[in-house]
């Protein structure tokens, strides 16, 4: 299949910015979260690729983890005027790339997918859980000030 990609796209394997990684993820209707919390979390990313069109992030994906056993695929976006061109395929390939470099025989692999995407990770061999080793998460809460002297939601 011939990709139908705007012109200007290219591909960065980096670190990404605070405020690239809020505005994507606000024009996906994501709920929000607090600028320094994120600038924690994707300081501590093991690996991040983003997409560009011209000089704006168009998609992203990053994966965290110990970077030996355990890895997670985060945050796979792409901004829904972009979608439907191959772009998430082109994120997960280059994440992809990264895992058979980084790790080791038996790591495992998770990710959370968003509702109907399920057909779309299967594709780079990801598979549901089986009804004996259910996966399982919780979201935490809050909105008093937490130990680093902010407030944890919105704030």
């Amino acid at each position: 299949m011939k990709e139908k990609w705007p012109k200007n796209i290219r591909v960065e394997e980096r670190k990404f910015q605070v405020t690239d990684y809020q505005r994507l993820r606000g024009q996906t209707n994501w709920d929000a979260i607090a600028d320094w919390a994120v600038g924690i979390a994707l300081e501590n990313d093991l690996y991040g690729v983003a997409v560009f069109d011209g000089p704006n992030m168009v998609g992203m994906g990053r994966v965290i983890g110990d970077g030996a056993i355990y890895f997670y695929v985060q945050d796979i976006i792409v901004h829904p005027k972009y979608r439907g061109q191959g772009l998430g395929r082109l994120i997960m390939e280059h994440i992809e790339n990264y895992l058979k470099r980084a790790a080791v025989n038996n790591s495992f692999v998770g990710l959370m997918a968003a509702r109907d995407s399920k057909g779309f990770y299967e594709k780079f061999g990801f598979k549901e859980r089986g009804i004996h080793s259910p996966g399982m998460f919780k979201i935490i809460e809050k909105t008093e000030l937490n130990g680093f002297g902010k407030k944890s939601k919105n704030g």
